[in-house]
């Protein structure tokens, strides 16, 4: 510190501290917003195939329009 005072050492240091903790707040801000679009983004993805790479889920089976067919035998699990 300058050695100004101690009221002006503690406003200064004070100063720091406030100055600490908004930039620790926008930082922590701007990581959510960032989590919180990716977020997004992967469901539009997952969702409607859009927003970068892979084709739409809709219509993805030339053959089946209607229900998956297994490809085994599948036993019930409460059968007796």
């Amino acid at each position: 510190m300058s050695g100004g005072g101690v009221f002006t050492d503690v406003l200064a240091a004070s100063g720091r501290i406030f100055e600490v903790m908004v930039e620790g707040h926008w930082a922590t801000l701007g990581y959510l917003f960032d989590s919180l679009g990716k977020g997004v983004a992967r469901i539009n993805q997952n969702a409607y195939g859009i927003g970068g790479g892979g084709g739409s889920l809709r219509g993805s089976s030339p053959e089946v329009s209607g229900y998956a067919v297994p490809t085994k035998a599948v036993d019930s699990k409460f059968a007796k």
